[in-house]
């Protein structure tokens, strides 16, 4: 048997934390060693047994052959982690596993850790060339330092995908949802469907209530009046408290905390709060009665400006259910597909880029692009939010090669060059028209009119228009604006660049049309 183990540099000192000094925890994530030797299994466990990543604990599943590994994801949808050796029954076994797991199982979240003790049989830079891996270690050089940062990478990237992919999903059920609002049969109905989507922002909660002050002669009629009262009543809800819709908070002793808070507040103005078990949201507003949205859990793991983004929206659509106001339903509807998008793009560019206003130019610039080029109003309005999509994928590279101030290895250019794919993977699920024209952009943005692109090498008029488009929006932007890997150019030297590359980068056409018309279409000088 191999010992690659033997050398692993042990640091006990963690396992000395007192029991109260411990961070409490909500959940887990699933953490899956595939490794054909039982000791690299107790080590791995050992050594990562309290580790804590915003706090989930981990939960740690064997496998010791490919079956195993397979089967356990099979079993599993929600395996966060996977440590993966290469030679198990055969030299390729690992290799063998990761193919099925990401062409057979369609399985893009699980991070992957490549480990090996025989770097011969799975040399570096091949795997990391030709397999979709997150992570390549040898066993003989892991620490306990280093094992827990790579802990600690795998379940950011893991965090950040997963999130992204339930914003998708959300986005769906929210468009759908309120495609269809008026198919509700009462409003109960359609605000347990909010509550139903707000949960798929974020991590495991025990449920969410909507409260809301209403008079006692009307609670019970599935519809809200809109005359102030003090009895806070339980409209809707997920989870545990689901026993709850329809009932007086305050005769409900588990929301006793709840209730004495509505009672006592003095901060009018305060709009999210924690309260008992979890926190309160609050509108603000001074004319409709007072509505409450209350979840379950620490406050630390959520993104208060999503909330409140959220939330916003679907004030305005209660109050159009409550108006049967069909035409400012329609014009919210827009506004809040609108507004998500762009939540959803500002989270993937600030994840490379601190400021997340390069989506922001892109898509403004594409939608004068559009415009000049005589597309449709509304044509012109789906390209510019898909564009903020376009460099989605990068939420899968590491921040390693992301954030890499200098210039990329081969190895780690061909990394960065599947956030294109990662991004396609991402989107074209989506019924919705404009997130298949986002995974469109986001495949083919990088492709070149000369075929020299990636990452499927398309020529000329095989390349998307749209496509063709944000190549040179994107190539200008980049230049007129400083990364971490390069300093600024002036717009003159973008424009000529441009010029220089017509018919090899840039359709010559779309290029003449950009450079003719760039005082129309550029948001911002360099």
């Amino acid at each position: 048997m191999i010992k690659e183990w033997d050398n692993i540099e042990l640091d006990y000192d963690f396992l000395k934390e007192k029991e109260e000094n411990r961070v409490r925890t909500y959940g887990s994530y699933k953490v899956l060693i595939s490794d054909d030797e039982p000791e690299v299994h107790s080590v791995t466990k050992m050594i990562l047994k309290d580790f804590v990543f915003e706090n989930h604990s981990l939960e740690f599943l064997d496998a010791y052959s490919e079956a195993e590994t397979i089967e356990a994801f099979e079993k599993h949808k929600d395996i966060a982690v996977l440590f993966q050796d290469v030679v198990m029954e055969k030299n390729s076994t690992g290799l063998h596993i990761i193919n099925y797991l990401r062409r057979e199982m369609r399985n893009q979240m699980t991070r992957i850790v490549l480990r090996t003790g025989q770097p011969g049989e799975a040399p570096e830079e091949t795997v990391i060339k030709d397999y979709d891996i997150n992570d390549y270690c040898l066993k003989t050089d892991i620490t306990v330092a280093r094992l827990k940062t790579i802990m600690l990478t795998a379940l950011r990237g893991y965090r950040d995908i997963t999130r992204l992919d339930r914003y998708r999903r959300g986005l769906e059920k929210i468009i759908e949802t309120s495609a269809n609002l008026f198919t509700h049969n009462t409003l109960s109905d359609f605000l347990t469907s909010i509550l139903n989507h707000l949960s798929g922002f974020y991590y495991e909660t025990e449920g969410i209530m909507y409260i809301r002050e209403e008079s006692e002669e009307n609670k019970y009629n599935g519809f809200v009046t809109m005359e102030q009262s003090n009895t806070p009543i339980v409209m809707a809800a997920t989870g545990k408290y689901i026993q709850y819709i329809g009932k007086n908070v305050g005769e409900i002793d588990e929301l006793s905390s709840i209730f004495q808070w509505m009672r006592t507040a003095e901060d009018e103005n305060s709009q999210i709060t924690f309260v008992g078990k979890g926190f309160i949201i609050r509108n603000n507003s001074n004319e409709a009665p007072n509505n409450y949205i209350f979840i379950e859990g620490d406050k630390e793991l959520y993104n208060f400006d999503l909330i409140k983004l959220f939330l916003s929206n679907y004030s305005v659509a209660l109050d159009n259910y409550l108006a049967l106001d069909n035409y400012l339903l329609n014009n919210m509807l827009f506004s809040a597909q609108k507004e998500i998008i762009v939540v959803l793009g500002g989270i993937a560019e600030k994840h490379f880029d601190e400021t997340g206003e390069h989506v922001d130019r892109v898509s403004e610039m594409m939608y004068n692009f559009a415009k000049i080029l005589d597309y449709p109003p509304t044509e012109c309005e789906k390209i510019k939010l898909a564009s903020i999509l376009h460099d989605i994928g990068k939420i899968g590279v590491p921040d390693t090669i992301l954030k890499k101030p200098g210039k990329l290895t081969e190895e780690e250019f061909n990394i960065i060059k599947e956030h294109t794919k990662m991004g396609y993977e991402m989107l074209s699920k989506s019924k919705l028209e404009i997130l298949r024209m986002a995974s469109e952009i986001a495949l083919c943005h990088h492709e070149k009119y000369d075929g020299t692109g990636y990452p499927r090498g398309l020529k000329g008029e095989a390349i998307p228009e749209v496509s063709r488009m944000l190549a040179i929006i994107d190539v200008y932007d980049a230049m007129c604006h400083k990364r971490v890997y390069k300093e600024v150019s002036s717009y003159k030297e973008a424009l000529k660049y441009i010029e220089s590359h017509k018919g090899r980068h840039f359709d010559g056409r779309l290029a003449d049309i950009f450079l003719d018309n760039y005082d129309d279409i550029a948001v911002s000088e360099c």
